[in-house]
């Protein structure tokens, strides 16, 4: 376990952003094979937590072969957030992190996420009560602001160096813009040039060269991948070979797509059961293989099928028709 956060932060680290309903255990045992230096697991409900909720104490198990590991509570009463911060570090986790960002309406739309960017005093009594509840490394990721009448990154960047959190991430959007538009990294240089704390940039990196110009253009302490992690997951891998030789494969080999596939598949039964596993592995075919001509037809027999063995044996047979 990780008790001095600096020591992750020293090279760059490339990291797995926490996604509802995606980084689950299958999806990051499957992200770990690519090397990342930290992963996330699904954002979770500080009330939830505290109650004990089966399904949110589900999403953070940790196994010890994805070690380092970080989870993110969310919420708006820094009472509970303290108390939901206990709980979790009990778990294990080598960070805990604090979502300031979501813009999700289930999570925004109740107070929390990026609706505390309304209420910065707030933010800091989070802050405060979380950091001071628990001994693990406590982080925070957050968004521009509100909308764009009402950025106030630099005054939240200083609230969390002022309350103890180790490093922030940030992603250069506002709230009202979710995922539209372009992330603005200017801001990551801004808030970077202001603080002493680390801080990882977040938002737009969808290629190795995206990473390494966020790294030249900002001076970010590390990188967080979050949604081309789940359309490409070798580009951690990727990532890091370009950022160590300059080069990496672009194109994916065929037999390369389909064995990761079939281990994704393997763990999503393992871990979340046939009827969970098989509506979750729905979502992802077509991101292990995007751009083969026959997909359509792959995708019409594999979810018409409910028997795990036949779907395991489609994936197994499927071929790239296009050689």
């Amino acid at each position: 376990m990780i008790t001095d956060i600096s020591t992750l932060l020293l090279n760059k680290p490339i990291i797995l952003a926490p996604m509802d309903g995606y980084t689950n255990i299958p999806f990051r045992l499957i992200i770990k094979e690519m090397n990342p230096d930290l992963m996330f697991t699904e954002f979770v409900n500080s009330d939830a937590v505290i109650n004990e909720n089966k399904k949110t104490l589900s999403k953070i198990r940790i196994l010890n072969e994805e070690r380092p590991v970080a989870i993110q509570i969310f919420g708006h009463r820094p009472e509970n957030m303290a108390i939901a911060a206990k709980i979790i570090e009990e778990i294990g986790p080598e960070l805990i992190d604090i979502n300031f960002g979501c813009p999700a309406p289930k999570v925004s739309g109740h107070g929390s996420g990026s609706a505390l960017l309304k209420d910065l005093p707030l933010v800091s009594k989070i802050c405060e009560s979380v950091v001071n509840a628990v001994k693990t490394p406590v982080s925070a990721k957050t968004r521009l602001g509100w909308d764009n009448s009402n950025i106030n990154i630099l005054q939240t960047a200083k609230i969390f160096e002022e309350s103890g959190i180790k490093f922030m991430t940030l992603h250069p959007r506002t709230k009202v813009q979710k995922f539209n538009g372009k992330s603005d990294w200017n801001y990551i240089k801004k808030v970077k040039e202001q603080i002493s704390i680390p801080l990882i940039g977040n938002g737009d990196i969808c290629s190795p060269e995206d990473a390494l110009n966020m790294f030249l253009q900002t001076n970010c302490d590390g990188i967080m991948i979050g949604r081309e992690a789940v359309k490409n997951p070798w580009i951690f891998k990727q990532i890091k070979d370009f950022l160590r030789t300059g080069s990496y494969t672009k194109e994916i080999p065929f037999d390369e797509r389909k064995r990761l596939c079939l281990k994704h598949f393997d763990l999503s039964m393992e871990y979340l059961g046939e009827v969970k596993g098989l509506l979750e592995m729905r979502k992802l075919y077509q991101n292990y293989f995007k751009a083969i001509p026959n997909l359509k037809s792959f995708k019409q027999k594999v979810f018409c099928c409910s028997n795990p063995p036949e779907i395991r044996d489609l994936i197994l047979n499927f071929e790239d028709n296009s050689e």
